[in-house]
């Protein structure tokens, strides 16, 4: 995980520690960043709610792919929103690449990420 412009967001840190285990492919530690109560969505399949269900999305997919890393290009904030963008670099199981832009929006409540939508289109994989 890379970081090119924080954009002198209060949440760089966030970002950047929730992205590290995102491209460690550790669903543990991501659901560690959410709520209980999180709903999730990842491009366009429908939402997820709940942590143990997030969990179990996460790990299921990170065992399609062998390897993924993101750039990101920038980090804004609004009160409790956090949005970010940048490119996502997957490593499919045949160790072929794909490479697509992404998009990240975070609401927060009580520290912890209550709304995770991710925009991607991961239809190459």
């Amino acid at each position: 995980m890379q970081i090119t412009n924080e954009r002198n967001s209060p949440h760089a840190t966030l970002v950047a520690e929730l992205y590290t285990a995102v491209d460690a492919m550790n669903a543990d530690d991501v659901v560690g960043f959410v709520a209980e109560d999180v709903t999730f969505r990842l491009g366009n399949f429908d939402p997820i709610l709940g942590r143990e269900p997030v969990h179990q999305a996460n790990k299921a997919f990170f065992q399609t792919i062998l390897a993924m890393r993101h750039t990101i290009t920038g980090i804004w904030s609004s009160g409790n929103t956090v949005f970010c963008d940048g490119t996502v670099h997957y490593t499919r199981k045949d160790n072929s690449e794909h490479e697509v832009p992404f998009a990240t929006r975070l609401g927060l409540k009580e520290g912890k990420v209550a709304d995770y939508v991710v925009y991607v289109d991961i239809s190459g994989l």
